[in-house]
């Protein structure tokens, strides 16, 4: 027997169920079925199966035709042990992509749930044998299984314990049943990590303070093998980072920078190891400081500390996959706020690397704590630099909801990241970095401004200036998520409302490839 069990205190809110692959099918409430469909739009029945006969029947009078993402549920049909059967159309073979099963699979997932099924059993033939077949059901139907209901009370709260409690994989070959644990349980690391990201994303700003997640970074770095340390604002004041600590100066509460360290165990020759900095920025509220934001939908500014959340998942992940390369994760956490103290348009900042930057706009305020840290990833002299954040709404009118922004000074390393995001369906677009990009963020007070003149090319611009933080010889790339953080219920596999999770699994890809 080969189990992979989820490890339930490592996201806030898991409801992930057990895993185990096995020869045969123990006694569940209901078995699933994976159904191709005919160039007669048929569903073809799969050779041998138990359930041929029932299939042939719904096949026949089109009761079920195995269309991609369709479900036939019959309760009370089921063979052995199994109540209920449920077959899930896959569409045509030739068709088929690990996207269309990662989404198949999610609607699968909220299926059972909706029929309070709590245990199921999926048997995997020849065709459905091969390791991406396998991890893209998983993926799906356990990135399905997230809710967010820690603040509820009553009936609601109780929703997160929706889905399925135990999910059997069933194969009679040991090699395909192996591929089948191996993959569950990374498929489980993927979800846990996934989850941590939208937890914490997801947590209100009056708990989701830079405290609670230094706090946290450091309880479930220390679990998970890796080296934490939590840089204090004075630790920040004798780094002369004058930029991070300027977005914060309106706040009562401190910021924090955690440093977390990976390096992948019995490497000979840790000469060899190609060591990846990420950088994250980790707003904890962004109410736009003296630049205030409109009223509309600022309760969505908790989510603007993404990206750390982001890196952060995406460095556990990496960690628990045994990724080749050395990870660096830099993740600055503060608030920007309105008051008395808080920096002002017109201020002038100097930033660790000796630069002088002119506030003109406190709402672009992202840019600012990453530049300091930026410069400070540096130290740990990386071979490449990646950083996260929810940096621009110009993102959104640029490119949609469908992919996020890379930008960079190397084009060897945005590849390797699209390379990476295309894997996992989680598509990155490249856009231009050219210098005359700069030329509106020069100040005639001085090095330079944080905002343009105009808002065009806000995306752009906004990783124009975060450029000139990038040390001579450095490969950097930066990847604006603003537009894909929390809201993307247009994939089954998302929340509806809320942290998406998104680039975890691509990230600690690339991580792993790089």
């Amino acid at each position: 027997m080969a189990t992979a069990r989820s490890s339930q205190s490592a996201s806030l809110n898991s409801s992930l169920p057990l895993v185990e692959a096995r020869p045969a099918a123990p006694a569940v409430d209901t078995d699933l079925v994976l159904v191709f469909q005919g160039e007669s739009k048929k569903a073809q029945v799969p050779d041998g199966s138990k359930y041929a006969e029932l299939l042939s029947k719904f096949s026949e009078g089109d009761v079920f035709q195995a269309r991609h993402g369709s479900m036939q549920v019959v309760r009370f049909a089921g063979q052995g042990s199994a109540k209920n059967v449920v077959f899930l159309g896959l569409g045509k073979a030739a068709e088929l992509t690990e996207e269309k099963l990662r989404q198949a699979a999610a609607m699968l997932w909220s299926k059972l749930a909706a029929e309070k099924f709590e245990s199921a059993a999926m048997a995997f033939d020849a065709s459905l044998s091969q390791v991406s077949h396998i991890r893209a059901i998983l993926e799906g139907m356990l990135l399905s299984a997230y809710s967010f209901n820690k603040y509820k009370t009553g009936p609601e709260q109780s929703a997160k314990s929706t889905g399925l409690k135990k999910l059997f994989l069933i194969s009679a070959d040991r090699s395909v049943r192996s591929h089948l644990a191996q993959e569950a349980t990374r498929a489980l690391a993927v979800a846990e990590c996934v989850n941590i990201t939208r937890d914490w994303s997801n947590e209100p700003s009056n708990v989701g303070t830079p405290e609670y997640y230094a706090s946290e970074a450091a309880r479930l770095a220390k679990k998970h093998g890796l080296k934490v340390k939590v840089l204090s604002e004075a630790d920040a004041r004798r780094e002369k980072m004058g930029l991070f600590l300027a977005v914060g100066q309106g706040s009562t509460r401190e910021g924090k920078i955690v440093v977390l360290e990976y390096t992948p165990k019995g490497v000979k020759n840790s000469k060899n190891l190609k060591t990846i900095a990420f950088v994250g920025k980790g707003i904890t509220f962004d109410s736009g400081g003296i630049s205030i934001k409109p009223a509309l939908r600022m309760e969505d500014m908790k989510h603007d500390m993404t990206g750390a959340a982001t890196l952060f998942g995406a460095t556990l992940l990496a960690a628990q996959l045994k990724v080749p390369n050395r990870i660096v994760a830099i993740l600055a956490f503060t608030e920007n706020m309105p008051s008395g103290d808080a920096i002002q348009p017109g201020n002038v900042v100097r930033a660790r690397n000796g630069k002088t930057v002119e506030i003109i706009n406190t709402d672009a305020e992202g840019r600012l704590i990453l530049a300091d840290v930026l410069d400070y990833a540096h130290e740990f002299k990386p071979d490449a630099i990646i950083d996260a954040a929810t940096l621009t709404g110009a993102v959104s009118v640029a490119l949609g909801k469908h992919c996020c922004a890379v930008l960079g000074n190397d084009e060897g390393l945005i590849q390797s990241l699209r390379a990476a995001g295309t894997a996992n369906h989680e598509r990155i677009w490249q856009l231009p970095l050219f210098d005359e990009y700069f030329e509106d963020m020069k100040s005639d007070t001085a090095d330079m401004k944080n905002s343009a003149n105009d808002g065009n090319g806000g995306t752009i611009r906004g990783a124009s200036f975060m450029q000139q933080f990038i040390r001579k010889g450095t490969h950097w790339a930066h990847l604006d998520i603003a537009a894909v953080a929390n809201g993307m219920g247009h994939l089954p596999y998302f929340p509806k409302k809320g942290a998406s999770g998104m680039y975890v699994r691509t990230l600690a890809q690339f991580a792993a490839e790089y």
